[in-house]
Formats: structure tokens, sequence, C-alpha cells
């Protein structure tokens, strides 16, 4: 068990060779475990333990019939022994990635190898490409060896001895897939089966243009917690500390594979923490051309590793090209770091919240020199020092996270990313640094350098060099190859499960595009011919207007591919014709598909009548064969509230939440799905948590939900907290429209219950923020609203302040009697009637009481004679309309009693 928890850690781990740790005992393993590890995974294949078990089984292999059932035959019968079987489908894997993903060519071919001379070769792949096909979803035909891929995907089936197969089985629901289970400490062969085998699916998602089908939820329920503790158990603690890292990098890459981007951070923050790496984004003064004078403003990741492996191997890492400017620099160089001039309020909240650096986000900011821990600040900023592998994979994760969870296009999100691709480049030892993640690097740079117009020559060199650099089904090189040794497979291989996979065609798509963004037409259009992509060609011209190019181009993809159901589907969307989904759906239960139709059915066309039950059942569908789609889910809820369909509106809304936590408006929607099944507390609980993943400037109708909810279970000091948001947030559009006046009168009235403290330290923290809302916040704010003025005078009277009081009752007659419908509107008169008469009883009641100066000072000396003043201004500007009204005889009894 030992020796068996010892070899298949390592081989997860990608150990080099100098690392490896393998018992005396091993066997033949051994050897088959160095091969892998030096990445010789074709002799694993050819290995005279192995080749005899392969040979032995050719019979299943018949081509003339179904390829997949075939290898599903030969996977059971050399799965018999079971540790042998897991190195054919290791190998077999690592040769598919190898072949796709990251080159050179491998000199075995899956199909010279498994099959007979003379067979079809092109017969024989395109049944492995449809096998591998799912749910609607072509595999990508150009792939080379599809036939490895498969091979290790049934194998490592048979080894799970799942249920249900992936590959020969397609059902309405992923639930019936899940296969998510806690393995015990002794379960170490089943605990790498997993890890392997949601590797492997992984790479087959990456065959397919979008996501479909059940293989995210069942790739993450077999890789869990349980599985890195049964391989690690026991072992040294270097060996499992390396796991748990793995582990979590590989949990956050395929949250990313998978557009599952907010998933990342919990895993990227738990691998900081094993590695205990220390990295700040902070500003920093720097020179970015070769005649600046003085030093402009720019940001600088600062980052160290603390925890190092494979920490003495040389790598052969691809040509980083310069950039050969006359003005730029190759590098900015930095000077200054931390001392940055910040707005005052930035600095403020820096002093205050962010004096530690704060792990728990995505990129930590330190933004004084002061808050940059005294590690890091030592640091010369132009020749920082190595940082270990995981370090650099973590910063990596941490820009494609920030990248898909940031708007495109802006400034400061590009600065951002260029700084942390900056960092895993320059290092004071790049030969050091692994060649997938440092040829990934430069990829993520020229992404970046081909938006500048200064940089672009440069960017669009590295890509064409990257791509060529791969070799695989490269025709036409423009760039030569170099006679220097090229990187070994397993050096390449090292790290490709934990950065997110981009096969070679994806890389060259990429490539293509920007070669059509500069106009270099013949060179794109070589390239997508190299690949075959039909239906991104036409989505590409239907981009640009050309639909009638694009419908002839995918109608030839049709003819020659008649189940590819994207193509089918993407038909129905530049025709907008249902039956091309209908059809998809029912070729290969496409997703899109129905998304399309549910859509169609809430949006119809001209002339047809929206029909929401029928979007609802279509929606549903789709979800049924991918349940951790955000925007499906999202949408499928907001049909259910516009049907009065609340309970499904709560499902739905729960599943956007589970997915995303941080979404303001899931919370909200589902909040409001509980408010009409009368769950109020529920509704609450998920309204606290809209406000508190809200921007506050966009969602004051989140606020004042929330304050209507508050206020129904008595929550006040939840509603003093809504209603201070509301005024911040709507104040400068609304002014006093963004008070809720009778709202406002109940936390006054709740304010004034007990008797105003002697010592104002012996306030409830409800009773300062009460008091600090009204009387300071709510004057800022009111204009007309002599209401509000009252509100206020009644708290300044319960503060023993009857001067400020006073005031009050001044402010809100003078709101009403400077209102021009006076001498129009009896409504109005009336109205100031009633204002000027509490003015007056204020003055008599008040005006002779201490005033705030203490001694014989008075809140209003000759408050007879403002009061009298008072009714008589009143009077004399009603006195052409509204003489002998009754408001105007009340006048008069106030100054015949004065």
């Amino acid at each position: 068990m030992d020796v068996l928890r010892l070899i298949h850690s390592q081989l997860i781990l990608s150990l080099p060779l100098n690392k490896l740790e393998l018992p005396q005992d091993a066997g033949f393993t051994a050897e088959l475990t160095k091969l892998i590890l030096n990445g010789e995974y074709h002799k694993v294949l050819q290995h005279e333990t192995i080749l005899p078990i392969i040979e032995s089984n050719k019979s299943q292999l018949i081509a003339s019939e179904n390829i997949n059932e075939n290898i599903a035959n030969f996977a059971t019968n050399i799965s018999k022994d079971q540790q042998t079987a897991l190195f054919i489908a290791i190998a077999s894997l690592y040769l598919f990635i190898q072949n796709n993903f990251t080159g050179p060519q491998s000199p075995l071919k899956s199909i010279e190898f498994l099959y007979p001379e003379g067979s079809q070769v092109d017969q024989i792949h395109q049944q492995a490409i449809d096998s591998l096909s799912a749910y609607g979803q072509v595999a990508y035909d150009g792939a080379q060896d599809p036939l490895y891929l498969l091979l290790s995907l049934h194998i490592l089936e048979k080894l799970a001895n799942v249920s249900k197969s992936l590959l020969l089985n397609h059902f309405n629901s992923s639930e019936e897939f899940v296969e998510e289970e806690n393995l015990q400490q002794d379960d170490v062969l089943k605990a790498a089966i997993n890890w392997w085998r949601s590797r492997a699916i992984m790479i087959q998602l990456s065959l397919f243009p979008e996501f479909s089908g059940p293989h995210i939820s069942v790739s993450a329920s077999i890789l869990n917690a349980s599985v890195v503790k049964a391989l690690g158990f026991g072992l040294n603690e270097t060996l499992q500390q390396q796991l748990s890292i793995i582990y979590q990098l590989e949990k956050s890459k395929n949250s990313l594979d998978s557009n599952l981007e907010h998933l990342a951070q919990p895993h990227l923050s738990s691998v900081r923490n094993l590695t205990n790496f220390e990295f700040v984004l902070t500003g920093a003064k720097a020179k970015r051309t070769k005649f600046q004078t003085k030093a402009n403003s720019g940001l600088i990741v600062l980052a160290k590793s603390n925890y190092f492996v494979n920490d003495d191997i040389t790598e052969q890492s691809p040509e980083s090209y310069e950039l050969n400017s006359d003005l730029l620099l190759e590098k900015p160089h930095f000077e200054d770091i931390g001392n940055e001039d910040i707005d005052e309020q930035i600095y403020k909240k820096q002093k205050t919240d962010l004096q530690e650096i704060d792990y728990s986000t995505l990129l930590p900011v330190s933004l004084r020199s002061e808050y940059i821990p005294e590690s890091l600040k030592s640091l010369d900023p132009n020749n920082q020092p190595q940082l270990s592998d995981y370090d650099n994979i973590q910063l990596l994760l941490r820009l494609y996270t920030l990248r898909q969870t940031s708007p495109s296009n802006d400034n400061l999100v590009s600065a951002q990313l260029m700084s942390l691709v900056s960092r895993v480049l320059y290092q004071s030892n790049t030969t050091a640094i692994n060649y997938t993640i440092f040829s990934r690097a430069l990829w993520e740079r020229s992404i970046l350098e081909t938006t500048k117009a200064r940089t672009i020559e440069r960017g669009i060199l590295q890509m064409q060099s990257l791509v060529e650099e791969i070799g695989l089904k490269i025709q036409t090189r423009f760039i030569p190859t170099s006679n220097d040794e090229i990187s070994t497979a397993a050096t390449r291989s090292r790290y490709i499960f934990q950065i997110p996979s981009i096969p070679r065609w994806d890389l060259d798509t990429k490539l293509a595009e920007k070669f059509m963004s500069l106009g270099l037409i013949k060179s794109a259009i070589e390239i997508y011919e190299r690949l075959g992509l039909e239906v991104d060609v036409a989505l590409c011209h239907a981009t640009i207007g050309e639909e009638s190019k694009a419908i002839e181009i995918i109608k030839k993809r049709i003819s020659n591919h008649p189940n590819d159901a994207r193509a089918i589907a993407v038909l129905g969307d530049l025709l907008g014709e249902p039956e091309y989904w209908y059809k998809a759906w029912e070729i290969g239960k496409y997703v899109k598909a129905k998304v399309s139709l549910s859509k169609y059915n809430y949006y119809p066309p001209k002339g047809i009548e929206r029909n929401i039950e029928q979007a609802i059942i279509h929606m549903n569908d789709a979800l049924s064969i991918n349940p951790i789609n955000f925007s499906n889910w999202f949408f499928y809820g907001c049909l259910g509230l516009e049907s009065n369909q609340f309970e499904l509106a709560a499902e739905a809304f729960t599943r956007c939440v589970a997915l995303d936590d941080s979404n303001s408006l899931s919370w909200s929607n589902l909040a409001s799905a509980h408010l009409s099944l009368n769950k109020t507390r529920e509704a609450f609980h998920a309204l606290k948590k809209a406000v508190a993943s809200t921007d506050n400037k966009k969602s004051w109708r989140i606020w004042d939900n929330y304050l209507i909810v508050a206020a129904k279970l008595k929550e006040w000091d939840e509603v003093l907290l809504a209603c201070r948001r509301l005024v911040e947030n709507r104040k400068d559009e609304s002014g006093e429209g963004s008070i809720d006046i009778p709202v406002v009168e109940k936390l006054v009235e709740m304010l004034v219950q007990q008797d105003y403290p002697n010592d104002e330290e012996d306030l409830t923290f409800f009773q300062k923020s009460c008091i600090e809302f009204t009387t300071i916040m709510l004057p800022n704010v009111i204009n007309s609203s002599s209401r509000l003025w009252r509100i206020i005078s009644r708290v300044e009277l319960w503060r023993k302040r009857p001067w400020a009081s006073l005031e009050c009752h001044e402010k809100a007659y003078r709101a009403l009697s400077h209102n021009p419908e006076l001498e129009l509107d009896e409504t109005v008169w009336n109205d100031t009637v009633e204002a000027c008469s509490d003015l007056v009883a204020a003055y008599e009641s008040l005006g002779e009481l201490p005033g705030k100066h203490g001694a014989d000072d008075l809140v209003c000396k000759d408050w007879r004679y403002k009061a009298v003043q008072t009714i008589k201004s009143l009077m004399s500007k009603g006195r052409q309309s509204w003489e002998d009204t009754e408001g105007w005889e009340q006048l008069k009894e106030m100054r015949k009693s004065l």
C-alpha cells in the first residue's frame, strides 16, 4: 500500500526524475513511473510488461465496426490488472496532450499502434472524434490521435466502475452522473483513478468550442478533498503539502476552464496559505522610454516565494523576443515604490482598513510604502528574486480570474494584468522557470501588447513564434527554428493540469484573429483553413454583416457533418427558424438550442405571441443537461417571477447564488420570490446578502426593498442602515425624495421612547446612529419638506436642545411659506397656516427655556414679537387670495391670543 501511495502521489505531482523517490520493491512500476516522468510516454505502451497485454487484446479492435464500443471492450479486458491499466491510461492521456497541447509530436501514432496495417485511417479517426463528441458538441476533428484520449477515458471509467458512462450513454439529467464519494485512507488506487479521470475529462472538454453536458459536474465531484487525503496519508510532510498545493491549483484551474471563475478565488486563497506566498500590487514611478527624464505613475507586483520545489532544475525556455524599439525600454525601470500621490480619502481608508495585506482578495493592494511588508519592501523592483513554479502558477491563475471577472478594454485592468505577467517574466533567473509557465506568460504578454500600437509588432511576432514552437501541423514557418535542443515533453507537460488548457488550435485561432485585426487576411485565412473551423468562420462573417456567406458556409458544414448539432443550432440563430434548434436538440441534446428556443418564445418575432410557459419548458430542458450555467438559471428565475411561479423562481435564484454568491441581483430576485411566498424572514436574509455584495450607487432599489422588509420584521438597526444608504446614494439625483418620511417618523418614535441619558456615552449604537442620521445627514438633503423639519425638531427637543428644535420649526415654516403655490392652491395655504400655528406654539413653549450658551441666555427672548411678525407676514401674503377663509380666521385667532 505504501509503495502504491508513494508512486501514484509522485505521478500526480509530475515530479522531475531528480526528485523521485522509489522504494526497492517497486518492481516494473518503477520503470514505468520513470518513463512517464521523463516524458517517454510512447515507451510505456511499448514496455515489455505492457505491450503483450495490448497485443493480446487487439482482436477487440475492428476498424469496420463501432470504434467506441470496440475501445470500450478493449478497455474492459486490459483493466483486469488495475495497476497496469492505470499506467496505460496515464501514458495515453499524456500522448494526446503531447500531440495537441504541448508538442513536440510523438513518434508513436495511435492508429498505427492499435490497428493492423492497411486500416482506413480517416474512418477510424472520424469515429474516434464522434465518440469523444457529446451532447451536440462535436469534438474538434483536427485533433491529433484522438484514440489516445478515447482509450484513456474508457480505461479510467472501467477502473472507476462507473454506473453510467459519459462516453456510451447520453441521459437527460446530469444529476444521474454525479459520483461524489468520500474515499477512505486505504483507497489509494481509487483516489489516483479519480484524479486522473478528472484530468482526462477536462482535457476532453477542451475539444469543444463550448461547454455542454454533465462533464463539468462529474469532474468536480470526483476530484474532492478525500482524494488528496487518501493519496497523502502516511507520506512525508513535503509530499503531503505538495499534493494539497497541486489539488488547490487544479481546482482553481478547472473552475476557470469551466467558466466558473468566481469559484476559483477560494482555492487560490488556500494555495497561497499553503505556500506562504507574499505578494502585493502597489504604485510606483516608472520610466518606460529611453528618453524619459521624469518617471511617471505605474503599477508593479512585488512578490517573494517562501516555499520552493524543483529549484535546482534548469529549463530550456522558449525565445522571448525583444522590442528592438528606438523609443521604448525593454521593460519599465521602477523607482520610488509605494510613494505615489494618492487621493486623501483613499489614504484614510488605507490607514484604517488596509494596514495588513488582505490576501483574501484576488489581487492584494498596498497603496502606501509604509504598509508594504518589510520582506517585500526590501526587494529590488528591477531585479526581483526567482519565484517557485507553484507561485508563478498562482500569479497566472489570478491573471485569468481577474480578466474573466473584469470589464474588457479597461485600462486599469490591463495595467494590473501586465504587472502580474511581468512579475512572472522578469525574474533574476528566468532559466529556472518551467517551459510551460514561461511560454504561457509570454503568450499573455503578447495578447496585452497587441492592443497597443507601440508594442503590437513584438506581440504578433511572439505569438507566431509560440504557435510554431509547439510544432504541431505547421506547414509554413515564418520563424526560423533554433538549433538548440528543444525542451522535453516532460518539461512541457509538467504543469499542464494546473494552467488553463489551451490546445494548439486555440492558439492558432487567437493568432488568426490578430492577423484579421491587422488586415493580414491571407495569413488569417491560411490558419482557418488549416484548422477547418467552418462554424467559427461563419460566425466571423455574420459578425461583419455577411450573413449570406455565413449561411452558405454553415450549410456546407452540415452537409458534410449532418450530426453537428452546434452547426445546426447556429444555422437556426442565423435564420431565426426554430426547426433547426429542435433538430439540434434531437440530434445531440445541444443545450444552446434549447436556450435559443426559450428566448425565441420569450422574445418572439413580430406577429407571434409570447409564450412564457414554453420558454420555461425549454429552459428547464437546457438546465437538466447543464445545471451549472449561471445565466440560464437567472433567465429561468426571471421567467418564474414574470409568470407568478414563485417556487420555480426561488429554486432558480437559489441555484444562481450557489454558483455566484456575490451577485446582488440574484439575491434580490430570490428575496422577491420569498416575499411572494410569504417567507419574509428568508427574504430578509436574501436581501441582506444582496446589499452586502452590491454596488450601492447602482442598486438603490435593492436597498429600498431591504428597508421595507426590515421594517416588517421590526429590525430597526437594519431599517436605519437602509435609510442612510438610500440617502447617500440618491441625494444627488432625488434630493429629499430619497427619504422615506413615514419610516423616518417610525425610527424617531423608537428613538424617543426612552429619556435622553445624562451622559452621551450611555447612548446605544442605534441611538447614536439615528441622531447622526436625523440631525446631520437629513438637514443637508431637505429642500422643501416641512414635515421632515418637524421630525428633526422632535429629536432635538428629546436631546434637550430646545434652541435647535425651535430653529427646525422655523425652517419647517419657511419651507412652506416660500412655496410659489401659496397664493394659488388652498391646500398649500392651509398647510402653511398649520405650520405657522406649530411655529407660534413652539415660540410660546420654548422661547423662555435656557439657551445653549447657559447663564441668563434664553432660547428666544423676543419670542412674542417674532410670533406676531410671523403671523402678520403670512396674512399679508394671503390677504388677496384667502381672506375670510377658515385659515385666515385661524391666523386672526392666533394673533389675538398673543
